[in-house]
């Protein structure tokens, strides 16, 4: 019985490092996003500021969740390691909504969508919507959605806003280059899960075991005294 508590504290140890340091990796990842978004020019918030306010936020709680862990470890104490197991339940069910989000996020924004209705209808003859995301892309699926609705290619549509020059006009459409934009700010958010989730399930059914193998110790060492 000693043999199993000892060797659940250990996996419990490696558990709450692996936890602490998928939890610095949140706060990277929320501090890169916020970085990438302030380098941008004419920059469109699709809810970037908040997802990586919220992952740092998230990534704090974990390595506290972490330490809180190790404390309850530490002294052993049965009310500790429940609410330790606890918490973790908790942060994974955060943790599944958020990577739930992210998921369908390649979703089309409906400014976007707006804007490329308004590219398709004749008494629009100004896309304003759609000219606020032509900073790296023209048109819905390229350049050849102004030539076919007989429309002049806005500035936006060309790099510097320099459409003097054909070597300046972005060639891919709006719809597949967001979509490519959104994966690409995903991608290590959801890697981080994918780590993070198993980690935080793990760790309370560790817990829980280790609960039980500490109750039952002390319930045979007052049995033989």
């Amino acid at each position: 019985m000693y043999c199993t508590t000892r060797l659940l504290r250990y996996i419990l140890c490696v558990i709450n490092l692996i936890y602490a340091l998928n939890g610095c990796l949140l706060i990277w990842y929320g501090a890169w996003l916020l970085d990438s978004i302030a380098e941008q020019l004419n920059f469109v918030d699709h809810g970037e500021n908040l997802a990586s306010t919220l992952c740092i936020l998230l990534g704090i709680v974990v390595i506290i969740a972490s330490v809180f862990g190790t404390v309850a470890l530490i002294k052993e104490c049965k009310r500790l390691l429940i609410s330790y197991a606890v918490l973790l339940i908790v942060l994974l069910i955060i943790q599944f909504i958020m990577f739930s989000i992210a998921a369908s996020r390649d979703t089309l924004p409906s400014s976007l969508k707006q804007g490329f209705d308004d590219l398709w209808d004749p008494q629009q003859r100004l896309n304003s919507t759609l000219n606020i995301y032509e900073e790296w892309c023209c048109g819905r699926n390229s350049p050849e959605d102004y030539i076919l609705l007989d429309r002049n290619l806005p500035a936006s549509c060309c790099l510097e806003r320099d459409c003097t020059n054909p070597m300046n006009l972005f060639m891919d459409g709006c719809e597949q280059k967001f979509k490519l934009y959104v994966n690409g700010r995903t991608a290590t958010f959801h890697t981080i899960s994918w780590f993070l989730i198993p980690t935080e399930f793990m760790g309370s059914v560790a817990t829980c075991y280790l609960v039980d193998s500490i109750r039952n110790h002390r319930d045979r060492v007052r049995f033989y005294n």
